[in-house]
């Protein structure tokens, strides 16, 4: 298979797949589709450009042949490349379970915050979900939530830890709500697409993983910016 037959065979399963998630029985342009389905679809708003490329190339090859076996334009290798990759993303989109799938440091809210502290010490640990003791979510603790509370409670060279628990020092986290949920089949594309995004005019510190995206259920990992950014590249 030459790289042009290759480039428009991967062409039409892309076109195929816009046409299912369209849905609706009508017929649209490529582009079109693509314009349409990138205002809700996170691996198609982040390859938009490239699949509007894509559909120049695939007319130049197509519309312009004389003959049935005459090629006009054979596609560059890192061309056919990129159009496999969009159509392994878009068709089997990488998931962030098992991706992210980790034991994730949690605590009681009634936990010591010394417990906490022993953590950013020697785990170098950033955030830290917090659970009621019945199970139930209470929050996400950060470790500007615990300066934050050391900058408001010191008072004097002395500073004494006994007795305060993370509840204490939670209330006082300007990150405690700077996070969300997901399911553990959200594509890595689409967790990306929720840390560049605003969520209340701020950004998001955390992606926390559970089966169906609800905060009652087991946590199976998270995702920090940074480590979406390792992944995406």
């Amino acid at each position: 298979m030459s790289r042009a037959e290759e480039f428009i065979a991967s062409y039409h399963r892309i076109e195929d797949y816009l046409s299912r998630e369209m849905g609706d029985g009508q017929h649209f342009s490529f582009s079109n589709m693509v314009n349409r389905l990138a205002k809700h679809n996170p691996i198609i708003d982040r390859y938009k450009e490239d699949l509007h490329q894509m559909s120049q190339l695939r007319n130049a090859i197509v519309h312009e042949r004389r003959e049935p076996d005459f090629i006009i334009a054979e596609p560059h290798e890192s061309i056919v490349n990129l159009i496999l990759e969009v159509e392994k993303e878009l068709l089997h989109p990488r998931q962030v379970i098992p991706l992210f799938r980790k034991i994730v440091t949690t605590f009681d809210a009634d936990d010591s915050l010394v417990a906490v502290l022993g953590e950013i010490r020697d785990k170098n640990y950033s955030q830290f979900p917090v659970y009621n003791q019945d199970g139930s979510w209470r929050g996400l603790l950060t470790k500007k939530g615990v300066t934050s509370w050391l900058a408001e409670t010191v008072d004097g060279p002395h500073v004494s830890l006994e007795g305060v628990q993370v509840k204490h020092v939670l209330q006082h986290d300007p990150h405690l709500r700077r996070y969300r949920f997901i399911a553990q089949e959200t594509s890595v594309i689409e967790a990306h697409h929720h840390f560049i995004s605003m969520k209340d005019g701020v950004r998001l510190d955390a992606l926390l993983i559970t089966e169906t995206g609800q905060e009652d259920e087991p946590l199976l990992g998270m995702i920090r910016p940074q480590d979406i950014l390792y992944v995406i590249g």
